[in-house]
């Protein structure tokens, strides 16, 4: 089992799904677990469980959705007769240091950091690495860089940088331009009222960074592999 951390104060549950329905496509099994603050998968992932936390599947993928802590997920899993080990990956999507302090005990990879250029999306970021040391005093944070739907200008990326620096983070060589244009927009919106999760409508841009974002994950296929599983899948 590979866990990945998505962190970041942006609205990036479309991505995490459409990664999520990538791995899937090349035969991975996984599980997403909603650390949102406001749970924000519970209105987007299909469920017919009325609970508050329980667990759903939705495109082969299983969600874990309601809980408030890793050790809630854990626990309910181990009601279910599930392992959570023996998934290939467990992607988490967590947004501030609240949610993080709740979700720390699951031990990352992998871990990218998701920045939108706006003062809001760079102060919870840094808020959120600010927790991340004092929980992990001794620990090397390493992140790789999603830029997301966002144009980062010079004086931007100085003072992102410049904040997150001070809490001793390293970032790899990978950065990944995430953008959308009007098509990819529609194919999510589409993904959503309709159940149905098409990774190959997206426009050649969205799916060749995608591509090479999954690439680095799973290390043992080819971003152009990729690309020709996803056209060649049906559904």
């Amino acid at each position: 089992m590979k866990v990945i951390g998505m962190y970041g104060y942006v609205n990036k549950y479309d991505f995490v799904i459409a990664t999520a329905k990538t791995l899937n496509i090349l035969s991975k099994s996984v599980l997403v677990i909603d650390a949102t603050q406001d749970k924000k998968y519970k209105y987007i992932v299909p469920a017919i469980d009325s609970n508050d936390k329980y667990l759903t599947q939705y495109a082969e993928i299983d969600f874990a959705i309601g809980f408030d802590s890793y050790q809630e997920v854990e626990d309910y899993l181990k009601e279910k007769n599930i392992d959570i080990n023996l998934y290939s990956y467990v992607l988490i999507d967590i947004e501030d240091a609240n949610t993080y302090t709740k979700f720390k005990d699951l031990e990352v990879n992998k871990a990218y950091m998701f920045i939108d250029t706006n003062m809001l999306s760079v102060s919870k970021n840094e808020e959120l690495v600010r927790k991340m040391r004092e929980e992990n005093p001794e620990k090397e944070l390493t992140f790789s860089k999603v830029l997301y739907r966002a144009y980062m200008s010079r004086a931007a990326t100085t003072y992102l940088e410049d904040k997150i620096a001070n809490y001793a983070v390293k970032w790899t060589d990978e950065v990944y331009d995430i953008s959308q244009d009007e098509q990819d927009v529609m194919v999510n919106i589409d993904s959503q009222f309709s159940g149905l999760i098409d990774i190959k409508r997206h426009t050649k841009t969205y799916l060749y960074y995608m591509c090479e974002f999954i690439s680095k994950m799973v290390e043992d296929e080819s971003s152009k592999e990729i690309l020709k599983q996803i056209k060649r899948r049906k559904n």
